[in-house]
């Protein structure tokens, strides 16, 4: 069974959290401060999702996502009473897969969380691994969820294996920003478009000199993967 970190202050959203979360199949478990949070995924690497409350007490929700992308790749979604853009776009840089502001439907999070779990598994079974060789190094397997460069597996959030993915298989083809949102949101949503210029940013610092030569960016549209690099 899938398993949920809730990571929320407030007893009674959590308690709906957990509530909503159970309904619809998902085991939970629940803390109520930053470090509890990361004790939480230090001890138990069995979580398949942590939501996460921007304002914890103890350790924030920001430090906690920073902490938690050390050292895993588990995706996370964070909860924030703060709707100005630039508080979720710092959630994006830190690592987050996505974002809910409060006050939310619970419906609406059970369907963000379902929807980050889905990305995990490409719609119809696609195992395809993109075009790799020496001209291209990059080997990004949709099965394994693992993207390899020069022999080492790439440390990738959810979102960003979605993403640089999507580029790589089809090498030389324009995506537009809203093009991968749709791709990260099949289900929609409120997404501010400067999240994928992010985590186009964290891929290419990620992949290092080879990221920059990789991800071409095509002025006031989006993305491409160079057609060899």
């Amino acid at each position: 069974m899938t398993r949920i970190l809730i990571a929320e202050d407030d007893e009674n959203i959590r308690n709906l959290l957990s509530s909503y979360l159970r309904v619809s199949g998902f085991e939970t478990d629940s803390v109520a401060d930053g470090n509890a949070a990361l004790a939480r995924v230090a001890g138990d690497t069995s979580y398949d999702l942590v939501v996460l409350d921007l304002m914890l007490p103890g350790t924030s929700g920001l430090e906690v996502c920073r902490e938690i992308r050390k050292s895993r790749s588990v995706p996370v979604l964070m909860l924030t009473a703060l709707g100005e853009e630039d508080d979720r776009v710092r959630g994006f840089e830190l690592g987050a897969d996505d974002y809910v502001v409060k006050p939310f439907s619970p419906r609406e999070l059970v369907a963000r969380v379902k929807a980050i779990l889905r990305r995990q598994t490409p719609e119809g079974g696609d195992t395809e691994t993109p075009r790799r060789g020496r001209s291209y190094p990059i080997q990004v397997d949709w099965e394994g969820k693992t993207c390899v460069l020069a022999g080492e597996i790439v440390d990738l959030t959810q979102s960003e294996f979605v993403i640089l993915a999507a580029l790589v298989r089809r090498p030389g083809v324009v995506f537009s920003r809203e093009e991968l949102i749709e791709l990260l949101y099949p289900h929609g949503g409120s997404v501010v478009p400067k999240a994928v210029d992010v985590h186009v940013h964290n891929i290419r610092a990620k992949l290092g000199a080879e990221g920059a030569r990789l991800i071409e960016t095509v002025r006031s549209f989006g993305y491409r993967a160079a057609r060899s690099t």
